[in-house]
């Protein structure tokens, strides 16, 4: 029977109704070790924690590598908050399971990480370029616009650049067509570049004309 470590974080009181909240947690944790029995030795609970260490997470570690155990997080954003620290636990003689994405490796845990951190800092991005164009109407509304469009289409290609080492690896597996690709991708609860969103044949093409593109750009002389 695998012996597991569960860790859950809660940062804010908002987090109940996002789903992150502790019984959400649990819950995912708990209906995945009894579904796959596995043994829940223990569990973790970090309320808040700095950016810079996350002590119980720390001990949640200690205690897999004494025990032989695997460490269970509900989600992926619970064991890190950017690429470099989950990169960091990832790297830890320690098995990490992710229950609501049980398929997810070390390698998958990481390019999922920096899409949805990619994610992010576009939607950022793109928000306060809106708000601001919005402030300015008129011709510079148009300006912006246009500045906006060149913005998205920026974060698309490094969207896609994050995501080629993942679809390398699929094509060594022999996941070559756009409709394999994207059930994989689907699987895998891969984030698609727009949230919330599938993959379908014609998402996937976009990303492999992207990064046909950017191949063709690199390869050009320079004048």
């Amino acid at each position: 029977m695998k012996l597991v470590i569960a860790y859950y974080r809660v940062s804010t009181g908002k987090q109940g109704k996002s789903g992150l909240g502790l019984e959400a947690q649990q819950h995912a944790v708990r209906h995945h070790c009894n579904s796959n029995g596995f043994q829940l030795l223990m569990e973790i609970q970090e309320v808040k924690s700095t950016r810079k260490r996350r002590v119980y997470l720390e001990n949640a570690f200690a205690l897999c590598q004494k025990h032989q155990a695997a460490l269970i997080v509900a989600r992926l954003d619970r064991l890190g908050r950017d690429v470099e620290e989950i990169a960091r636990n990832i790297k830890l003689p320690v098995d990490i399971i992710v229950a609501d994405n049980p398929h997810a490796n070390r390698f998958t845990i990481h390019i999922l990480a920096a899409v949805a951190e990619e994610q992010r800092r576009s939607i950022s991005e793109n928000t306060k370029s809106a708000l601001q164009a919005a402030k300015q109407r008129g011709v510079l509304l148009g300006k912006n616009a246009n500045a906006l469009a060149l913005q998205n289409k920026a974060a698309a290609y490094k969207f896609a650049k994050e995501l080629q080492p993942l679809l390398f690896k699929l094509n060594e597996e022999g996941i070559c067509s756009t409709r394999k690709i994207a059930s994989e991708l689907n699987r895998l609860k891969v984030p698609t570049f727009r949230p919330g969103g599938r993959w379908h044949r014609t998402s996937v093409h976009n990303v492999l004309s992207r990064l046909e593109m950017t191949k063709n750009k690199e390869a050009a002389p320079h004048k």
